[in-house]
């Protein structure tokens, strides 16, 4: 619903009731070439929502083998709320009680990292902290403006979430 306010003779709209507090979000994940690309193609694409964009680069590791970089990107609002919500209840109740403000960076990015071993079987699971198994890091970039927390706006838009029905 929007609001449209005449102030001093200036007209404004406001968005109320629209929650636009995500700018972008992508997903990467290494592999190395003996793992099935496409599946865990598919299962990063599945993360980063519909209308994702999907990069694979090729590149060698630090030791000299062959490996790629899955890079999925959803530069729409919407779609990086949805990919939010593809966490799950469970999940985003996870990252409200274990400290969210560390997973914010002072460039206003909330940070996810899944087990790929999970994606791939279609769960989602948060990877340990020192984890040492395959990952697949997410980054949403917050939308937010001078004079509002990064941390309220992420937080508000995750307990929202978990309140639909």
């Amino acid at each position: 619903m929007l609001e449209i306010f005449a102030k001093r003779g200036i007209q404004y709209c406001n968005a109320v009731g629209i929650d636009m507090s995500l700018h972008s979000v992508s997903w990467r994940v290494n592999v190395s070439a003996l793992d099935q690309t496409e599946l865990i193609q598919d299962s990063v694409k599945w993360i980063a929502g519909d209308k994702s964009s999907i990069e694979l680069s090729k590149d060698k590791s630090f030791h000299g083998a062959q490996q790629f970089t899955i890079l999925a990107k959803n530069m729409k609002k919407r779609g990086a709320r949805k990919s939010l919500e593809r966490l799950g209840k469970d999940i985003l109740k996870e990252l409200l009680e274990n400290n969210i403000q560390l997973r914010i960076d002072e460039n206003k990015n909330f940070y996810v990292r899944l087990k790929l071993s999970e994606l791939v079987k279609g769960e989602i699971c948060l990877a340990e902290r020192n984890s040492i198994s395959s990952t697949v890091k997410g980054i949403f970039k917050i939308e937010s403006y001078p004079g509002e927390s990064a941390v309220e706006v992420i937080t508000n838009l995750i307990e929202d979430i978990i309140n639909l029905e």
